[in-house]
């Protein structure tokens, strides 16, 4: 694969690693110049399929990546850490042949400028309903989202379950974790402790072999992370905002988050937003035992297994294109509980 970088005033060509990437019938537009607060970042990838813009989401200019035709029923796709949109590139090819492919980098990360009022999951949420008031999205649309977007996703659909009508999480818990799943393998997350710490939350990330083990460590095929795909994640982590934002949101989740679930607030919420949880069998973070729906949920929740990793969107971007397009195009008949 020929990706071609390029910006207002540079032009590099580098050999991409192949993905599964159906093409798509629509035409790639010129990459526009970055924003004048974005000044320093790499220049932005250019996909085939793909158009770019910059919308205002509470203050902050946020990158836009689009696919498919903007009358196709929209499907909002959130990329985790450390990664921005170009993780989705493999499967939004499949999706964009009769949808409107909408990913956004999230603020502070990939080509978008930081929010300034935090970065607890609750703010996020509020700039990704903002994000779809901005574009025009004020139905109910398609959510997929993996690791910290899945994450993200999830508390978009708690808090505004009208807008979201179904919803995929990728390599990542649900707010239901089951107890006695989740206290015996909290081991497994360690590693995010390396992220939380100030100094060297930001530090860590910027070190181009420290994304490169924690992007790789548990892939089925290491040889999918190429020196050219490394680089296409840590080029823009390494950027010292973009490490503060990675810091940040990792501190935010200890904050709020952990005590959100064990005190188990969202478990008294309403929940009827039809879920597919899409697990790797080889995810050493987040392995498919822990995504498991407890028994009040199982009627709306399901799980679905694929090979590979946790960063399965590089890995295996067809079968994750299967899964997200399988559980989207269901007739609401498989869901024994939908609005």
């Amino acid at each position: 694969m020929l990706l071609t970088i390029s910006n207002a005033s540079t032009r590099t060509e580098v050999v991409m690693p192949e993905v599964t990437q159906p093409t798509t019938d629509t035409a790639s537009s010129p990459v526009p110049p970055l924003p004048a607060g974005l000044a320093g970042r790499p220049p932005l990838p250019e996909v085939p399929g793909f158009r770019h813009r910059w919308v205002d989401v509470r203050g902050a200019s946020v990158h836009v990546a689009e696919a498919g035709t903007d009358d196709a029923p929209p499907v909002l796709l959130l990329h985790g850490f450390p990664q921005h949109w170009y993780a989705w590139r493999g499967v939004a090819g499949d999706l964009a042949r009769d949808r409107h492919v909408v990913v956004p980098d999230l603020p502070g990360f990939g080509w978008s400028e930081p929010a300034s009022h935090g970065w607890s999951t609750a703010q996020r949420a509020a700039d990704t309903l903002a994000l779809l008031d901005a574009l025009g999205l004020h139905g109910p649309v398609d959510v997929a989202g993996h690791d910290w977007g899945a994450w993200l996703a999830f508390r978009v659909a708690l808090d505004a379950p009208g807008r979201v009508r179904r919803l995929v999480a990728v390599s990542e818990l649900h707010p239901w974790p089951l107890q006695r799943r989740l206290v015996p393998r909290l081991w497994r997350m360690w590693v995010t402790a390396l992220f939380e710490v100030p100094g060297l939350g930001s530090a860590v990330q910027r070190r181009r072999g420290a994304v490169r083990w924690f992007l790789s460590r548990d892939a089925r095929d290491g040889a999918v992370w190429t020196d050219d795909l490394v680089d296409a994640y840590a080029a823009v982590t390494a950027r010292p905002d973009v490490a503060h934002a990675g810091r940040r949101l990792h501190s935010a989740f200890v904050l709020h988050d952990i005590a959100r679930m064990i005190l188990r607030r969202d478990g008294r919420r309403a929940y009827d937003v039809p879920t597919q949880m899409v697990a790797g069998d080889h995810d050493a973070y987040i392995p498919p035992a822990l995504v498991a729906p407890p028994r009040s949920r199982a009627d709306v929740v399901q799980v679905w297994t694929v090979p590979g990793g946790h960063f399965v969107l590089d890995e295996n971007p067809r079968a994750v294109a299967d899964a997200v397009r399988g559980h989207l195009d269901a007739p609401d008949e498989a869901f024994p509980r939908v609005r």
